[in-house]
Parts: structure tokens; C-alpha cells; sequence
């Protein structure tokens, strides 16, 4: 509720906030000011494609568990999927929520479709994170799956439910940093540019070359 309240206040103030924040940042960077508003619009981009995908692979899984709930011939097939596709979004718990809440209300009509339920959520969440969410948010955020898998479990064994909430955006924006900051900086330093040629000294050259010119061989 806090959250929701929060987000409401910010939504409001957004034009103050975003004005606050553009003359802090011109104040720190000064004439680097707008190459930090092009990598803050970068990772806010990044950002919002979570966002998209996050829901996108939400509604995959609804779909999928409607689709499985209606072959076996179970009840409440609408209200379960859709809790289990809104408690997806919730990061490590939410699929377990939305497992127990479904078990439950299936537990009360047949027992056996509730174990049923059970062991196909499973599978399915298996599926989910290793294959779906690995493919969708690395070919979202141009991002290889396997980084992006990487970085779930290590975000989520280093920093828990925090880590794996944060680590995908986190590994796209690292994924940013190096490939378009950090690699063509270590290239410029290694093979740096020719040095421009002084204007004066070509002037110099041209005239010399006109007032000796080379004499043919007979």
C-alpha cells in the first residue's frame, strides 16, 4: 500500500523531478552533461523493456497454464490462471503464491487436480526459468540468455530476492557499459588514432614541392 501510494506521488511530480534532476546533473558534469543524458536514456529504455517482457512472460504462463487446466478439465480455470500470471510477476515467491493459491481452490472441488496443479506449475516454472525468460529478455534486451541466466543466479546467491530482482536490467546495462563505453575506450588506447596533419606544415610542403619541381629523366 505504501508502494502504491509512493508511486501515485511520484507519477504527480515527475515534471519537477526530472527538471530537479537535469540541473543537479548539469551542475556535476557540466560540458559532460550530455553524454550522461544519452547513457541515463539508454538505461532507461533497458528499463522499460523489462517492464514489457516481464509482463509479456506473465501472460505466457496464464496462457499456458489455462491451456493445461482446460485439457485436464479443471475448475476455475479463468480465476486460477490469472492469478498465477499476476503472482509470476513477483520475483522467487510469486510463482509459489500463485501455486498455493491455486492448489488450494482446486483442493477444495478435486483433490486430484490439485496435485495435478502442483506438479504441472512445477514444470512449468522450470520451463519458465531456464528456457522462456532467458530467450524472451536477451532477444528484448539484446542481451545473450545466457548472461542473462548468470545473472539471476548470481544476483539472487550474492543479494537474494533483491539481486534476482534487479539482475536483469543490471546485466543489460553492464552489457551497455561494456560494448559501448568501456571496449571502444580499450581500443581507442590500444590502436590510437593518426594525429591530424598540421595545416601549415602541409602548405609548407606544397609550396617547396612547386618551386623544385622533379626533373625527367631522358
Amino acid at each position: 500500500m505504501i508502494a502504491f501510494i509512493l508511486s501515485v506521488y511520484l507519477l504527480a511530480e515527475k515534471g519537477k523531478l526530472k527538471a530537479g534532476l537535469r540541473r543537479l546533473l548539469r551542475a556535476v558534469f557540466g560540458e559532460r552533461y550530455g553524454g550522461v543524458s544519452v547513457f541515463l536514456h539508454k538505461c532507461n529504455d533497458i528499463v522499460h523493456r523489462y517492464i514489457v517482457s516481464n509482463l509479456i512472460d506473465s501472460l505466457i504462463v496464464g496462457v499456458a497454464n489455462a491451456i493445461f487446466m482446460t485439457i485436464a478439465g479443471m475448475e476455475y480455470v479463468g480465476l486460477t490462471s490469472f492469478v498465477v500470471a499476476v503472482t509470476n510477476l513477483i520475483p522467487t515467491f510469486g510463482p509459489v503464491i500463485g501455486a498455493v493459491i491455486g492448489g488450494f481452490v482446486l483442493l477444495m472441488v478435486k483433490p486430484v487436480h490439485a496435485l495435478m496443479f502442483l506438479v504441472f506449475t512445477i514444470i512449468l516454472q522450470v520451463c519458465d526459468g531456464y528456457v522462456i525468460k532467458p530467450r524472451l529478455f536477451g532477444s528484448s534486451l539484446g542481451v545473450s540468455g545466457l548472461w542473462i541466466l548468470v545473472g539471476v543466479v548470481v544476483g539472487g546467491s550474492m543479494f537474494g530476492v533483491v539481486g534476482i530482482l534487479v539482475a536483469i536490467p543490471a546485466v543489460a546495462i553492464i552489457d551497455l557499459i561494456y560494448g559501448s563505453y568501456l571496449l571502444p575506450w580499450l581500443e581507442r588506447r590500444l590502436h590510437p588514432a593518426p594525429a591530424p596533419a598540421d595545416p601549415a606544415e602541409e602548405e609548407t610542403e606544397s609550396v617547396t614541392a612547386e618551386a623544385n619541381p622533379p626533373s625527367s629523366a631522358e
